[in-house]
């Protein structure tokens, strides 16, 4: 029973390693989003022409300046969907380690459900970790989703107030909340604690 839930644990903890990437993406798809919505906000004052002054004499000033801030937003809006792709294969990789794990610990001995909430020591029980695994798995899929959707409402014309309803909303990873993380880790790592 004591190498199930070793090899259970190994699995969690490249579960955990991965959530550092899912970190790093979220960095960066808030920093792509940040710069989108600063060209966003800049496009209705390049639009307007009484904002040029003396500089309406150089001709096509208004549009080269308008089309440049499109290009940027589009490749910008390209970047966010790549981070969008690399949060979807690392929620796909936790749904698959859940998959993976329980197929593992039920194909090689095919335990009793007694035998799944049976704790060794300070170690968890299998149905522990599980369990943590699926939360894992859920959060960061239900997570996935809500960053998928905020940015398919993202565009050229957002107003200001979306723009930071949405960032907000990237920046607090609603449905993955620390503590209970940390909670879940706790009880699967309990060993290593002590």
């Amino acid at each position: 029973m004591e190498a199930v839930v070793r090899k259970v644990q190994q699995r969690v903890r490249k579960v955990r390693e991965e959530m550092e990437r899912w970190d790093d993406l979220n960095a960066r798809l808030l920093t792509q989003f940040s710069n989108a919505a600063i060209i966003i906000g800049r496009l209705p004052v390049l639009g307007d022409a009484k904002n040029y002054g003396v500089l309406r004499c150089v001709p096509n000033i208004r549009e080269d300046l308008l089309g440049k801030q499109m290009e940027s937003l589009e490749l910008i809006f390209v970047l966010m969907r790549g981070t969008l792709e690399e949060f979807s294969g690392l929620a796909k990789g936790f749904s698959k380690a859940l998959v993976n794990t329980k197929q593992m610990v039920r194909g090689g001995s095919a335990l009793t459900a007694k035998q799944m909430q049976l704790q060794v020591g300070i170690l968890p029980t299998i149905a522990d970790c599980l369990d943590g695994l699926q939360k894992l798995s859920d959060m960061h899929q239900a997570e996935y989703a809500v960053k998928s959707s905020i940015i398919s409402l993202l565009t050229w014309k957002s107003s200001s107030s979306d723009l930071a309803a949405m960032r907000q909303l990237i920046v607090d990873q609603p449905n993955i909340p620390k503590d209970e993380v940390q909670s879940i880790f706790d009880i699967i790592f309990a060993d290593e604690i002590c």
